[in-house]
């Protein structure tokens, strides 16, 4: 809020300071004297409002599915070299995703979209 207040403060001093020079200054002699035009003073604005907060993201339920996701790619690649790798990284991706915090959630989905590469599945999300 102090923003917007300092901001408009510094663009109706500028604004004014512009003003008051084209208003004194003189005309050369080689252009014709024209009136300044005073140009109306811009409108109120309305008071800021705060910012919607943005929507959640479910995290908890793109880790659910992506988790169902990787029990299938592991049931359907159970031969496969980089398996061992791969349950490494969904290990950890089941651990990060069991934490309420997002940020643990986020790393738990790269995680699982990791593992699911190395398998060479493509993750749905």
């Amino acid at each position: 809020m102090n923003r917007v207040m300092i901001g408009a403060a510094l663009a109706v001093a500028l604004l004014g300071s512009t003003a008051y020079a084209a208003a004194t200054s003189t005309p050369s002699s080689s252009t014709p004297a024209t009136t300044p035009s005073t140009t109306p003073p811009p409108p109120p604005t309305a008071p800021m409002t705060a910012p919607a907060k943005p929507v959640k993201e479910d995290l908890t339920a793109e880790c659910k599915e992506m988790g169902t996701q990787w029990e299938a790619a592991e049931a359907a690649n159970a031969t496969n070299a980089k398996l061992g790798k791969a349950k490494a990284k969904a290990a950890a991706a089941e651990k990060n995703c069991a934490s309420t915090k997002a940020s643990k959630q986020k790393t738990g989905l790269g995680q699982y979209k990791a593992a699911l590469k190395l398998l060479g599945v493509k993750p749905t999300t």
